[in-house]
């Protein structure tokens, strides 16, 4: 145990200064980059998905049941990948709203 002998203990002023090969973090980059890949599939999903219907109703018509009906197959697959994205950027959404909201109510002190 450090005796101080009743003289106060001068704790040194940390610095802000960045260790030169310190990297950063941040979890704001992550989430954005959630949100933008998220955001990325629903959007190109709902695309491709659109397309596929296109194709089986205008463009390969005359290429029998069995090809319109693959196309089809193609686009409930883009839908069903797009509806899969959309529900894990709800619930990241949600997660988020809900840890702001406890962090407003704690600093308001309610």
């Amino acid at each position: 145990m450090v005796e101080t002998n009743g003289t106060a203990v001068v704790i040194p002023e940390q610095s802000n200064v960045r260790e030169p090969f310190r990297p950063p973090a941040s979890t704001d980059k992550v989430r954005e980059t959630i949100w933008r890949s998220l955001s990325g599939i629903v959007s190109e999903s709902l695309y491709q998905a659109g397309n596929f219907v296109e194709l089986a109703e205008d463009y390969d018509r005359d290429k029998g049941t069995a090809v319109r009906y693959g196309h089809l197959v193609d686009a409930t697959e883009c839908l069903e990948i797009a509806m899969t994205h959309l529900g894990q950027l709800k619930s990241a959404v949600s997660y988020r709203l809900r840890i702001e909201d406890e962090q407003n109510i704690g600093a308001a002190g309610f």
